[in-house]
């Protein structure tokens, strides 16, 4: 069985105040992305990881994304949050994966008992 991760991280964090969208502001030291990122990388039955961003933030990503061979290349999101998510998943249909987590890269710490459950 395949299982793929989708987080959506195609917001523009304007209610944050100023500064960089909140999903790429450090908490704690990483970028919230980036834990979120880690979060969903914990458990080993996820084969594979992408990130909805939106098509301005490439920059931002590539510092918030950490290296790891399942985390597969960003995907552009759209203006509306469902757009992204349905963006994410017509972007995963060639990996064919059985099942597919979603997730708000705004809520980095899930646990990894939540994400197997």
């Amino acid at each position: 069985m395949k299982i793929a991760a989708l987080i959506v991280a195609a917001g523009q964090g304007t209610r944050a105040g100023q500064g960089p969208p909140k999903q790429y502001r450090p908490v704690g030291g990483p970028p919230v992305l980036m834990r979120t990122i880690r979060a969903m990388l914990s458990p080993h039955q996820i084969d594979l990881v992408r990130a909805v961003i939106h098509p301005d933030h490439e920059a931002l990503y590539r510092d918030a994304a950490p290296q790891d061979e399942r985390l597969g290349q960003p995907i552009h999101g759209g203006t509306e949050r469902a757009q992204s998510v349905r963006l994410g998943l017509e972007a995963l249909a060639s990996d064919a994966p059985d099942i597919v987590l979603i997730h708000d890269a705004a809520r980095p710490f899930v646990s990894a008992r939540t994400i197997t459950d």
